[in-house]
């Protein structure tokens, strides 16, 4: 059976722009639920309007060629994948301000775009599952949660399921939540957010529109959110280039392979390094973090 196609468009990123690179980072853990690049397609299943839609991109003759399947609009599938794949972001600014560590990593990841989530709540709910404890195993947290909790959609042989909406999280039973792998704090957590932006008293997207710090201020209003969370939900769903997450240890390992010999770097040299790029600190980051995890080796001296 050949799915209906509801909506297509082109879109046309800043450039340069190399979308295999950049959709590169869904393919770590050879697992997918609602997010995923299979063969050069970019897929990504999302709640729109209650019900569960596909997005898929990727590369055509110009541009790249976006399509939707079920009920969104052509409004709703040009402005979530133009979001989602950074497609408005200019990196040659950043590219400016390379120095000699960062110069040979930039010519290697030319093109490269740091990917980000579909809305601020979904960033914030993953960067729960993510405090203190290892990427793998938060990554099984995560996958448990949206199959367990997202609505299901089929593509021809592939099968994704929608993160999960506030609503469905707001009504999660925190002992199956804890079920799943959670700590009792972060099932609190999450459903307690979830239910402060069910309820309407929580407008995250509105973050969007604030300036940094301010935004910042915000998110660490919210319950159980301190300075890493804060910072990766400011990257991650607000498209925040400047911000770092200087306590990482992602980030302090990347920094100390590239900049220090190999050395763990502390959190005055990440922001010693990392601030020499200004308003480009966190893509700096985010292009060591990147190298580290696909083995670009550190520049010899």
């Amino acid at each position: 059976m050949v799915e209906r196609l509801t909506a297509t468009t082109t879109l046309h990123p800043a450039q340069p722009f190399d979308f295999n690179l950049s959709c590169g980072i869904y393919t770590r853990t050879g697992v997918y639920t609602h997010t995923a690049y299979l063969d050069g397609v970019l897929y990504k299943c999302l709640e729109l309007d209650g019900e569960p839609n596909l997005i898929t991109v990727e590369r055509g003759k110009v541009g790249l060629r976006v399509n939707l399947y079920g009920s969104g609009t052509r409004e709703q599938l040009e402005s979530t994948a133009s979001w989602i794949t950074s497609s408005d972001l200019d990196l040659n600014p950043f590219y400016a301000e390379a120095d000699g560590v960062m110069k040979p990593i930039i010519e290697r990841l030319r093109g490269l775009k740091p990917p980000r989530t579909a809305t601020v709540y979904e960033a914030l709910v993953i960067a729960y599952t993510e405090q203190q404890i290892s990427l793998r195993v938060a990554m099984v947290f995560q996958t448990r949660i949206v199959e367990r909790y997202g609505q299901l959609r089929r593509h021809g042989d592939l099968v994704f399921h929608t993160f999960p909406s506030p609503a469905v999280l707001a009504a999660a039973d925190t002992e199956e939540l804890r079920g799943l792998g959670l700590s009792r704090n972060k099932a609190d957590f999450i459903t307690g957010l979830s239910k402060r932006v069910e309820s309407g008293e929580l407008e995250l997207e509105s973050l969007k529109g604030m300036p940094t710090w301010e935004a910042r201020e915000a998110i660490q209003s919210i319950r159980g959110v301190g300075e890493w969370t804060s910072d990766y939900v400011l990257v991650r769903g607000l498209g925040r280039t400047e911000m770092v997450p200087y306590d990482d240890l992602g980030t302090q390992d990347s920094v100390g392979l590239y900049y220090k010999g190999g050395v763990r770097a502390t959190r005055r040299q990440v922001e010693e390094i990392l601030g020499k790029f200004g308003a480009y600190a966190g893509l700096a980051n985010y292009y060591l973090i990147y190298s580290r995890f696909f083995g670009v080796e550190p520049k010899t001296t």
